[in-house]
């Protein structure tokens, strides 16, 4: 079965996400062992998991519900929303009452496995919108040739 346009499009979307992701965690690893050796590696690859688990599973909820109403959708990215800010404040939590888990990990390799897996995956999302045809604002025609734009 073919999946609907909505769905589509949502997919797209997730694909290019993962794409600028492996992007920024390519970056977080060399950043974490320029850091702080192999720990600084382990440490940013936790931050860049964390980072593409938050994001995944929003767009992954955005794929669901891609043909649903508006009112659906939005029930269900708030909801998920909910659920992924309660899973990375469960984190805080354990950090706090174990400091021992902070302490096998570095701070600097996890911020920056955090950060770059962040602006990756929002790089190769934004890549990707920029590539979607969206039929209310503009027509797919297969036969239309733009050239590009000179200084663009």
């Amino acid at each position: 079965m073919t999946p609907s346009p909505n769905r589509a499009r949502a997919t797209r979307l997730f694909v290019g996400g993962l794409l600028g992701w492996h992007g920024g965690l390519a970056l977080a690893a060399i950043v974490g062992i320029l850091l702080s050796g192999g720990i600084g590696l382990v440490s940013a690859l936790i931050g860049a998991a964390l980072a593409v688990l938050y994001y995944a599973i929003g767009q992954a909820v955005q794929i669901q519900y891609a043909d649903a109403s508006p009112r659906t959708i939005r029930t269900a990215s708030l909801a998920s929303y909910v659920v992924r800010v309660s899973l990375l404040g469960t984190l805080l939590y354990a950090s706090i009452v174990w400091p021992a888990v902070m302490a096998a990990v570095d701070v600097r390799g996890l911020f920056a496995g955090i950060v770059l897996g962040v602006v990756g995956w929002l790089t190769g999302v934004v890549i990707a919108f920029r590539k979607l045809r969206v039929p209310t604002f503009d027509e797919a025609d297969p036969v239309r040739y733009d050239p590009p734009r000179p200084g663009c």
